[in-house]
This record gives structure tokens, sequence and C-alpha cells, in this order.
């Protein structure tokens, strides 16, 4: 089984191992504003300009508050198992947390995604990935790879689909976009699990909305950019599987049930 990432009873509480990159990033950018405009504002007279209290008085109380934010995230602890934190980044789509891989069975490669649902609800997802670089030969004749399934609440699986990889491509790196569409059809409900990974675009329903995504390129608009991945392709499998390839999903740990002793072991 290969795995590559980006280059980038349920009483029981599990550590928070790291907040998202992002939210650092966007936390970093509240400070430094409002340590400019406050010190800016400290530097205007305020004989001249009676105003320039409104912008210290703000510039601090943002700071605060953005400091508060801060060490009141670090702190929280996950609801559920972290099943991803032996991993430094993951894949995400709005709570839809998941890595993609693949594995042989019966001389047949099959995309492989481990998935983990970081609310309290039940979603419908769809993981896609499919070559970068669609232009260039032998790369752009690897077929897309895509698998369907229903991810319980915080539930942790794995889902697999027939992927048939040319035999030019065997036992090579490729460079893939990685994409996903998931949909809470009873809403997200209450986040159990806090650790975000890297946000990808949305999986293109049909050809048609695929080919208007290609469009929205010279339109102005898009679907979402897609995050990218490094895999090797295995060697010695199949390059043609049936028409309908088949797709399997497992849960392996649902919510309520007791925490594995090794989460390394199951993810």
């Amino acid at each position: 089984m290969g795995f590559c990432m980006v280059k980038l009873g349920c009483g029981e509480y599990y550590n928070f191992r790291e907040m998202n990159q992002n939210t650092r990033q966007n936390l970093l950018v509240c400070a430094v504003a409002a340590v400019m405009f406050g010190g800016v504002a400290w530097l205007i007279p305020a004989r001249k300009e009676p105003g320039v209290w409104w912008f210290r008085i703000g510039g601090l109380l943002v700071l605060v508050l953005t400091i508060t934010y801060y060490q009141w995230a670090s702190r929280r602890r996950d609801l559920v198992p972290d099943f991803f934190n032996r991993y430094a980044h993951f894949f995400e789509k709005d709570g839809f947390a998941f890595v993609v891989g693949t594995e042989v069975s019966a001389n047949i490669c099959r995309f492989c995604v481990y998935f983990q649902n970081r609310y309290d609800r039940a979603c419908e997802a769809t993981v896609m990935v499919r070559t970068s670089e669609r232009f260039l030969a032998p790369q752009r004749n690897l077929p897309e790879a895509r698998v369907s399934f229903l991810c319980e609440p915080g539930a942790f699986g794995k889902a697999t689909s027939e992927w048939p990889l040319p035999l030019e491509l065997q036992g090579k790196k490729v460079l893939v976009d990685v994409m996903a569409r998931r949909k809470y059809k009873q809403g997200r409900g209450k986040m159990i699990r806090f650790r975000s990974g890297l946000m990808v675009g949305s999986a293109p329903k049909s050809v048609v909305s695929d080919t208007l995504s290609f469009l929205g390129v010279f339109g102005g608009f898009h679907m979402g950019r897609a995050a990218r991945t490094e895999l090797l392709l295995p060697v010695g499998v199949a390059a043609n599987v049936g028409v309908q390839k088949a797709e399997k999903t497992q849960t392996i740990w649902r919510l309520g049930q007791p925490a594995p002793s090794d989460l390394a072991s199951v993810a």
C-alpha cells in the first residue's frame, strides 16, 4: 500500500495536537495589523486628534482578543480520536478529512481513501484525483480515479475503487490534482475533531460541470483550486478493468466505540 501526502466509549478526550496552519496565519495577520495600526495611533498626539484614542483602544482590544483566541484554540481537546495524528498534513473538504493513496488486490490497482468525519452528522462524499500534467505524455494517459461513499458521524473508514494504470506509468511517480465533494444532508451538526487539513477544490459532478470548470479559467470563475500531491504508482497491475469500476467502503471506527489503543495501527 502506498500513501503520499502533500509536500506540503466516547466520554474520553484526546489532545488537540496542533492548530491549523491557515488559522495561525490569519491570527498572525490580525496581530500584526493591530500592532501596526495601534502603534501609528500612539504616535499621533491626542491633543491634536482626540479621535485617535478610538484607534489606540481598538488596536489593543484586537491584539488581546487575538491572543486570547489563540490560547483557547491551542488548548481545545478533540471529542473523538484523531486518526490522522501521525500525519503532519492531510486533505479536507469543509469538515470531511482524508488522505489518498493506492493499494493492490488481485493484480488490480485500487485508488484508496482513508477518511474521517469531523462533525457528528453523516455526510455523502466523493474524492477524485487526476493527473496535473494533462497535456504531457505519458502522464496525460492516466485516467482519473474517483470513489463515492457515505461517511457516518465522526466515523473513520476506508473507501477504494479500481484504478486501471497504463503500462508506461506503472512504477513511476506522478503529480495529481486532489479534489473532493461532500454534502451534509441534515446539516453538519457539532464539530467533534478540531484539527483541519489542507483544503481542496470541488470534484466535478459530471463531464458537463468539468467542462464548465475548465472554461471558467478563461471566464474568471472556477470551482476551487485543487490541491496537489505526488503518488508512486504500483507495478504489475492491470491496465484495463471493467467498465463498472467496483467500489468498496469499510467503516473502521464509529462514534461511541472504544478508542483504539494504537491509532497508527488503524490509520
